[in-house]
């Protein structure tokens, strides 16, 4: 079994791909609205932290990581599980990632080393908003294994 993860940084959709016939099966769709935010949305002080150091010498520092960065980031933790479990169980025997380039970094440093051995193709594009019919031409066209 194959499977297709199409995906973005606050939606992921997993199919089942059978090439012949060729056939997209929507298996599930992960959501996680909180990445959708802007950082203004999430709740942080718009002050930096300040400290006291030895003496009468101030500073500040600000976060290292931005908000909407860490909620992209559990979303890629949560899809490594959801693919992990999968894996796990035999669901798919290779996978086919799509997803853009700002979240495939953080989801392929998520995913477990026997996740990633079964990971044929990776496409590095936004491709949500395409309907089955048009992601399943795009896979036609574009996801060859050396047996077709």
């Amino acid at each position: 079994m194959i499977w297709v993860i199409n995906t973005n940084s606050n939606l992921c959709r997993i199919y089942n791909y059978h090439k012949i016939p060729a056939q997209l099966t929507l298996l599930k769709e992960l959501k996680h609205p909180e990445s959708r935010g802007k950082n203004s949305d999430y709740l942080t002080s718009d002050k930096q932290g300040t400290y006291i150091a030895a003496d009468t010498a101030h500073g500040s520092y600000s976060p290292h990581t931005d908000p909407k960065t860490v909620e992209v980031e559990k979303f890629s933790r949560e899809i490594a599980f959801e693919l992990d479990h999968a894996r796990k169980v035999n669901s798919f025997e290779k996978l086919i990632i799509i997803t853009p380039p700002q979240m495939s970094g953080l989801l392929l440093n998520q995913l477990d080393k026997h996740v990633k051995e079964r990971v044929t193709h990776k496409f590095l594009k936004d491709l949500l908003h395409l309907s089955e019919k048009e992601l399943l031409d795009y896979l036609k066209e574009n996801a060859k294994y050396a047996k077709d």
